[in-house]
């Protein structure tokens, strides 16, 4: 019998973990790259930049914890700023697909 109590607390005390994990904006570190996503007219015009078309570009998955606070839809543009001290500033682009 006791040990099903242990049991109870440790779970317990993951459940309290996993939520206050959760809590935490990941979008603030600095290892994080800067995410937005782009305005129609932005999409339209890089698009049209590259000569490509939105299923050629590289995918990000709506789930993603660095795009979930921005809202994005499937077939939203995210564009991501790395900074890096070496290379300087560096811009990639996804778009956003569904699991």
């Amino acid at each position: 019998m006791p040990k099903k109590s242990k049991k109870k607390k440790v779970e317990k005390g993951k459940k309290e973990k996993l939520r206050s994990h959760s809590e935490i904006d990941i979008t603030q570190h600095y290892l994080v790259p800067k995410h937005e996503i782009l305005s129609e007219e932005e999409k339209k015009e890089l698009l049209e930049k590259y000569k490509v078309k939105l299923e050629d570009l590289p995918k990000i998955l709506i789930t993603d914890p660095a795009i979930s606070k921005l809202n994005p839809k499937p077939g939203d543009i995210v564009r991501i700023v790395r900074m890096d001290p070496v290379a300087g500033e560096s811009v990639y682009y996804r778009v956003v697909i569904e699991e």
